[in-house]
């Protein structure tokens, strides 16, 4: 029983160990878990600026190229007009 009552002793005196230290361990963890939140939330703040600039960059280029490619078929109709008055013009009438 003194052997049995003494083990006991030590398990409850093993456990009363101070718990200073891993409180504040634990409020470290706690700011860096804080901080990392906040970096993730800016990181994807920032990503999604950065997709809708991308996108609106993506958009106004393609805008453009639309916009060139209606002025060249424009001016390739035009010179092709013009081509063809000019074929007109020189052709021989046959005489009457």
């Amino acid at each position: 029983m003194a052997r049995a009552s003494i083990l006991v002793l030590l398990v409850m005196t093993a456990g009363c160990t101070d718990l200073k230290p891993m409180e504040a361990r634990i409020a470290t963890l706690e700011a860096q878990v804080n901080k990392l939140q906040t970096d993730v939330a800016k990181s994807t703040s920032n990503a999604t600026a950065a997709n809708k600039a991308t996108a609106e960059s993506a958009a106004a280029a393609s805008s453009a190229a639309k916009n060139a490619l209606s002025i060249a078929e424009s001016n390739t109709a035009a010179i092709d007009a013009l081509n063809a008055k000019i074929d007109q013009m020189f052709k021989r009438r046959p005489p009457e």
